[in-house]
């Protein structure tokens, strides 16, 4: 089954399905495209510019073919006619064809499904713990102890827990452009857990040496 959807592309952001993504909506064609969206179904592609877009970014440069739909969750429209939106992901899709390009763009896109899961398999909860424990290691030691994963963690099923560590660690847009086309959500995990381990690795040394000041190189 194919539908008819305005896609938003951005060069920095590579959305996944149940997660959350605030935008500020401030060219004019994209404020239509969110008047119109509201209007209708409420729905909109986010796509991740191919490399190369700056010399066409106000026509139609090059998009990746796999994208993510996003349901706009709640919105609020300012008073000079922008938007702040918070779109919620509901599902990986193929764009197939664009079919409109002016004055912004609407596209045929197909739904893709991960691959099933079940979160009770033995192997599922293995990676759900492993990943879920780095997770709230990271976010409180990214936060300072401000964000605590390990209170937001329990509520999330595997697809979202992954979902969410996707969009959160800090990686190349390339990179988590090649995690949105996987098509098994264990994959995805997989890619993910060195990943986060480095970077915890890497936060706890920046922690443990923050108190360490440079010498005064004016003294010198």
């Amino acid at each position: 089954m194919t539908m008819i959807v305005p896609i938003f592309p951005l060069p920095n952001v590579v959305f996944f399905p149940k997660t959350l993504l605030p935008l500020h909506i401030f060219e004019e064609r994209y404020r239509k495209m969110t008047r119109e969206a509201i209007a209708g179904d409420g729905r909109i592609a986010m796509v991740l510019l191919r490399e190369g877009w700056e010399a066409k970014y106000h026509a139609s440069p090059a998009v990746y073919e796999i994208a993510c739909l996003g349901d706009i969750e709640n919105y609020e429209e300012l008073e000079d006619g922008k938007y702040n939106i918070v779109l919620a992901g509901v599902s990986r899709v193929r764009l197939l064809r664009e079919v409109q390009h002016s004055p912004y763009r609407l596209a045929e896109a197909e739904e893709i499904s991960d691959a099933p899961c079940d979160d009770e398999a033995l192997d599922i909860i293995r990676r759900r713990n492993h990943l879920a424990g780095l997770f709230s290691r990271f976010t409180e030691l990214a936060t300072d102890g401000k964000y605590r994963g390990h209170e937001v963690v329990p509520q999330l099923n595997f697809e979202a827990l992954v979902n969410m560590v996707a969009s959160t660690v800090n990686l190349p847009v390339e990179e988590k452009q090649s995690l949105l086309e996987m098509d098994k959500v264990t994959e995805r995990c997989d890619v993910l857990i060195p990943v986060l381990r480095r970077q915890v690795e890497a936060l706890i040394l920046v922690r443990k040496y923050q108190h360490i000041k440079p010498d005064d190189s004016s003294k010198n």
